[in-house]
Order: structure tokens, then C-alpha cells, then sequence
């Protein structure tokens, strides 16, 4: 939008950046997609993960942008998967970790969201937002993706995939996150506006 402040989501999963646009579209920021989010660091913390893809994506497109990372952490499984929820995923899927919590009456978990953004000075700058909740007995929902059809926040009865997009980023790890964010960029970015160029190559890597 004409105007806004300049920045870059770097991500491929096209549902964060609908989450991220919702989100900071509250505090007056558009931002721009690109479909990479750069090298990932092999690392227990989600905040050095997106730390370190935020700086090497940086590098790469030289332009103000933000990265996120999630961390899915189930207490019965010490923790497990972790950063390497989107991996567990895609290997075992939701009904796997289900199979894995079979009989279990522990079931809390917690969601974590890092957010890191990197500019010129290649100093990223984190924010972090936290759900807690539960591993549901059975999938529910058909709306979000990857776990959310099977983690139901403490202050609710809903999966996520049971929410809309407004309703999940009203409560959801990401969202605490984002608004951080957002509202960091809006006390310290507000002045800084899309250049020439940056339009330019906007229409190249936007989706």
C-alpha cells in the first residue's frame, strides 16, 4: 500500500503470511512477501533459528525484513518435536504425534513463535509470543495448517484449525509475536517509506 513502511516477510507458507499481514495491517504496515526465508539453523531455540535466517536473508535481498519461526513443544514427549515441527510434520503428520500420546493424561503443550527482524545493521531484533495448551485426543478443524488441527489453547475448547483467521489471531503464538512486532515497528519505522527500487522489485518476489 502507498505509503507504509517498507518490510519483507520472509517466508514460503503462504498461511503465515496471511497471519502476518492481519496482523500488522493493525498497526499500519503492508508487508511484502518473499518466498524464501534463507538458510535454516540447526538449533533447540526458535529464536536463534529465525535470528540466524533473518541475517542470511539479509544478506542475500538487502532489504528490511522479518523472519518467523515456530517450536512445538509437548511436555509428555519431553519437548518434542520442537524446532523441528514443520520436519515432524511432513514425516509423521498430526495423526503421528497422536499415536505417540496414545493413553497419555499429560497432554499440555506450549506453541512458540519467534520473530526475528534484520536490517542494515545485521543486528536482529526478537520477539517471542507463547501459547500454552493441550494435545487434543483427536484432529479438529479444517482452517490453519500444520499441527493446529490437534492443539487446543488453555482458554478454550477450539483447536486452532476449529478458528477462523481472525479468531486464531486474536489468541494464537504467532499473533503475540506479530503485534510485538508491530507495534516496535510502528514506534521506530513509521518515517521509512518504500523506495523506487524496492517497488521495483516488489513486483518481482511479491506473491
Amino acid at each position: 500500500m502507498p505509503g507504509s513502511p517498507s518490510i519483507w516477510f520472509a517466508t514460503s507458507n503462504r498461511h503465515k503470511f496471511q497471519e502476518g499481514c492481519l496482523i500488522l495491517n493493525e498497526f499500519g504496515v503492508y508487508p511484502r512477501r518473499l518466498k524464501t526465508k534463507g538458510q535454516e539453523l540447526q538449533s533447540s531455540d526458535p529464536a536463534e533459528v529465525a535470528a540466524h535466517a533473518a541475517v542470511q536473508s539479509y544478506s542475500v535481498h538487502r532489504r528490511p525484513l522479518f523472519v518467523e519461526d515456530t517450536a512445538l513443544s509437548v511436555t509428555h514427549l519431553r519437548g518434542f518435536p520442537g524446532t523441528y515441527a514443520s520436519f515432524v510434520f511432513n514425516t509423521i503428520g498430526a495423526r503421528g504425534v497422536l499415536k505417540l500420546m496414545s493413553g497419555v493424561t499429560n497432554r499440555s503443550a506450549e506453541f512458540i513463535s519467534a520473530v526475528a527482524y534484520c536490517d542494515n545493521s545485521l543486528e536482529p531484533k526478537l520477539f517471542v509470543g507463547r501459547l500454552r495448551g493441550r494435545v487434543a485426543t483427536q484432529a479438529a478443524g479444517s482452517e490453519g495448517f500444520g499441527f493446529d488441527p490437534i492443539f487446543v489453547p488453555t482458554e478454550g475448547e477450539k483447536t486452532l484449525a476449529q478458528m477462523t483467521l481472525p479468531e486464531k489471531c486474536m489468541v494464537s503464538h504467532r499473533a503475540i509475536a506479530l503485534r510485538a512486532l508491530g507495534e516496535w515497528l510502528s514506534l521506530n519505522r513509521t518515517g521509512q517509506r518504500l523506495s523506487a527500487q524496492d517497488q521495483r522489485r516488489g513486483k518481482k518476489v511479491e506473491k
